[in-house]
């Protein structure tokens, strides 16, 4: 039996008789249950309780399940929501998820597979808890492997691009679309490098305001005297305010720190990393931007986004979709032939942060029903593919890239078993080993 101490699992239904049933069966099962008819009795009474899970009916009058997630998710309340839906309404628990629930479950149900769901919820919630905890606690080190996903060219001249960066790390420009993880690079690159047993401050300059500069980057707690010898991150430095633009070039080119009582000191300042969607043609001439970035962007490393490496969307995908079922403790789900087409068909505008959220999704709403990526994303087969781009219009290209896809998705389900991928795409031992060379695809990259 499941013993949750001083939590309790909070049953939100307007159906008294739905309520006292669930109530019952969790109270049998040893859980902390507190009962309520509405949204708004919920948000009013639950503020001085100890929650670890709410379950709610999607449908209720006043304020339904999906009003109280969101208004549960606009107060920043990350604890896990469970939503009870009608039979077949399957768009709606789509949209539930992705506004943030942990899971729907469909009347009419079985008690122990609320309860199920109930448990993987709590311990979901406890793992982020402790990952949260770990990470203020120790910035755990990443990993180039776990993060540099991909086995084409594009990404491969990436890696060796950044390892000489980190390697020889000066003053360094990170230019990428958004969503391609220039904060999670910048920070491998430091913890790569030779200053990496030296402090790394990261400052997010869209927060950056005249009255907040001197705090963020001057005096004992400004970014500056934090990092010492080590190294600034400068995210998005292209949003900083003009007025304070002049003041960090100053503080730059002085290359001195105010401390509070005490005189100016002249010390080694640290190495800046800052990043950037791209480097606009004015910041290439006589202009602010312009001249800070040529005080420290020296080097330019490009970030290059999904669309310049589409043969390694469906190793990154599947390597989201482990990282969350891990997390969730549920089985991974395997992709069937139509979603790798939407993968490497998709133009993925927000790059791996949107490929990881629908791979995120993909897990949760597979539990229960087969849910395609194209409902994920809002498209139908004959919409992923952009006509309009001369690669898409290459039939031989487009038709080899899914191929390939395809065998790189059998080679990871099999571990590389060669017998299993020629079962499971039905085809000879000797046609596979050909198209393994034609797509420089080793049995070694997937054991």
């Amino acid at each position: 039996m499941s013993q949750i101490s001083q939590k309790f699992i909070a049953i939100v239904d307007d159906d008294q008789a739905m309520r006292e049933s669930i109530s019952d069966y969790l109270t049998r099962a040893n859980y902390h249950v507190k009962t309520y008819s509405s949204a708004e009795e919920f948000l009013t009474k639950s503020f001085d309780l100890n929650i670890a899970v709410v379950v709610s009916d999607l449908r209720m009058p006043g304020k339904n399940g999906m009003d109280l997630l969101k208004e549960l998710r606009s107060k920043n309340e990350t604890l896990p929501v469970i939503l009870i839906t009608a039979h077949g309404d399957i768009p709606t628990a789509v949209e539930a998820i992705q506004n943030g629930a942990f899971d729907f479950i469909e009347k009419p149900f079985e008690p122990q597979n609320l309860r199920l769901m109930i448990d993987q919820a709590i311990t979901s919630y406890q793992i982020k808890s402790d990952k949260l905890l770990l990470k203020n606690q120790s910035d755990k080190k990443l990993k180039l492997e776990q993060i540099l996903v991909g086995q084409s060219n594009t990404m491969s001249n990436f890696r060796n691009q950044l390892i000489d960066c980190a390697n020889h790390l000066k003053n360094l420009v990170l230019v990428g679309d958004k969503g391609t993880e220039k904060t999670i690079i910048a920070k491998i690159i430091h913890q790569q490098s030779p200053l990496s047993h030296l402090p790394y401050v990261h400052v997010n300059c869209k927060i950056v305001s005249e009255l907040l500069f001197d705090k963020m980057f001057l005096g004992q707690e400004g970014a500056f005297s934090r990092a010492g010898e080590g190294v600034v991150f400068l995210e998005d430095i292209d949003s900083l305010p003009v007025e304070c633009r002049k003041r960090l070039l100053n503080e730059l080119e002085r290359r001195v720190f105010q401390y509070e009582y005490k005189p100016i000191i002249k010390v080694k300042a640290p190495q800046i990393i800052c990043s950037m969607v791209e480097i606009p043609q004015y910041a290439k001439e006589n202009s602010l931007i312009g001249v800070i970035l040529s005080r420290f962007g020296k080097v330019q490393l490009n970030v290059p986004s999904l669309k310049e490496r589409p043969d390694d969307i469906v190793e990154l995908f599947n390597m989201y979709l482990t990282q969350t079922a891990n997390q969730h403790q549920v089985p991974i789900p395997s992709l069937l032939p139509e979603d790798v087409l939407t993968l490497s068909s998709y133009e993925w505008p927000k790059n791996q942060r949107q490929l990881k959220q629908i791979a995120e999704q993909y897990v949760r709403l597979n539990r229960t029903k087969r849910v395609s990526i194209s409902l994920l994303l809002d498209v139908t087969p004959n919409k992923t593919i952009d006509l309009s781009t001369e690669s898409s219009k290459n039939l031989r290209t487009l038709m080899q890239n899914f191929e390939r896809q395809l065998i790189t998705q059998a080679m990871i389900e099999c571990s590389g078993n060669i017998n299993q991928v020629c079962s499971l795409l039905k085809i000879p031992r000797r046609t596979l080993n050909e198209k393994l060379l034609k797509h420089d695809l080793t049995r070694t990259k997937f054991l």
